[in-house]
């Protein structure tokens, strides 16, 4: 009965040592003689089991500066290894903080691998940012040196410019050739009027970082006007370079006007009746295509000089314009060659009002000598087959001569 008792107490105190949130104390003199060093040696294990979860609690808690239990506790030893290696990932985290991504872990399985993979993602993020941080500086060299460049070449640039925010709220730079507020005021409203309108236009898309653009102010002049998205001492603006073209314009328009028009009448020449019929044929519109030929205007020119045969040719267009609509196309292709079209006018009214027009040509102006002309006419259905401007020419020019040889009979008895 003596042994079980002693049992029983060693018992509940192992079980107490290793359960027990509050171990119950063992009085070592309650045991007999014999079991007493086995007493000593479960109190020498509730010590070192209390090192141990003292230090894995500290350790569980990230306190890295826990003293670590005395060598002979052998409970610890894993523990001690733990956090010997705790304290080494925390200098190489401390290291990986500093920029230093050689660091590598071996020794902890998975997490080895995390920390591995996550130094190396480090290390190329850090390759990554010294570019774009190399990039940038490049650029902002750039930036610099072209904005120096852009200041120069402004100083001695024959256009105006101006500058303007994104927001369009404020000028933020203005190079002026000519003296006067017409760049600062009436320009830099329809500068900001184009901006508004290019970008309500819903199939503008995507912005263009520059275009080419023109405008007319309330004096009548003309602009273009490049326009360029650009940044500006360190924000986003617009720059616009204003060239006045007004006399390229005027020159271009006289150029036009001496390529596409008869310099001694002023009506459209050869070239303007054939861009003019061009299009209409290929609008499929009903058309009267009449062809006119003045009559003996060479004997004019030999008889009374080319000034006199100038007025005939004068005369001829005079009359006619009373009679043509303000839409007709009237053209000299010749020195005596001219073409009316008509756009919905039928061949038998056209013939009536070229006939009205002959009587007038005749009845005006006393001259010493007949003045009439011929004709010949066409008439063009709507949504006829294809045609060339030739094919019509030639078809009313044969039309014309069936009447010229009736003339002919008729003046040569004045023409002798």
């Amino acid at each position: 009965m003596q042994e079980s008792k002693n049992c029983e107490l060693l018992f509940e105190y192992l079980r107490s040592i290793l359960y027990d949130a509050k171990i119950e104390t063992l009085n070592i003199f309650d045991l007999d003689e014999p079991y007493r060093k086995l007493g000593q040696g479960l109190q020498f294990l509730e010590n070192a089991i209390g090192e141990m979860k003292s230090y894995s609690e500290a350790l569980s808690h990230g306190n890295l500066s826990v003293d670590t239990p005395p060598r002979d506790n052998f409970l610890c030893e894993n523990l001690k290894n733990i956090h010997a290696n705790l304290n080494h990932l925390t200098w190489q985290a401390k290291q990986v903080a500093k920029g230093d991504y050689a660091q590598t872990v071996s020794y902890l399985g998975e997490f080895s691998e995390a920390f591995n993979t996550m130094t190396g993602q480090l290390h190329e993020r850090e390759v990554s940012l010294k570019e774009e941080a190399t990039r940038e500086k490049a650029h902002a060299n750039m930036l610099e040196s072209y904005n120096q460049l852009l200041m120069q070449l402004i100083d001695r640039s024959n256009e105006d410019i101006l500058v303007t925010s994104v927001d369009h709220q404020e000028i933020l730079y203005r190079h002026q050739r000519t003296s006067g507020d017409t760049l600062s005021n009436e320009l830099y409203v329809l500068c900001i009027r184009h901006l508004a309108e290019k970008n309500a236009d819903p199939f503008q898309g995507e912005q263009a970082y520059e275009w080419i653009w023109e405008t007319e102010d309330s004096l009548h002049r003309i602009y273009r006007i490049t326009t360029g998205l650009m940044e500006w001492q360190g924000q986003k603006a617009y720059a616009h370079i204003i060239q006045d073209i007004t006399e390229e314009k005027q020159r271009e328009q006289k150029l036009t006007a001496e390529a596409y028009h008869d310099s001694l009448t002023g009506i459209g020449n050869r070239y303007f009746l054939i861009e003019q019929m061009e299009k209409l044929l290929n609008s499929k519109r009903q058309l009267t295509f009449c062809y006119c030929d003045l009559d003996h205007l060479k004997y004019i020119n030999d008889t009374y000089g080319h000034l006199e045969g100038d007025w005939y040719i004068c005369h001829f267009v005079h009359t006619m314009k009373k009679f043509i609509r303000k839409e007709d196309i009237l053209a000299r292709i010749g020195g005596d060659e001219f073409c009316l079209v008509l756009e919905g006018l039928p061949g038998t009214i056209a013939r009536e009002r070229l006939i009205d027009i002959q009587n007038a040509f005749d009845h005006t102006e006393e001259k010493p000598y007949p003045k009439g002309f011929s004709f010949g006419i066409i008439e063009i259905p709507a949504n006829h087959d294809k045609l060339t401007v030739n094919d019509v020419i030639h078809q009313a020019d044969y039309a014309m001569y069936q009447q010229k040889e009736l003339h002919k009979q008729a003046y040569a008895p004045f023409l002798t």
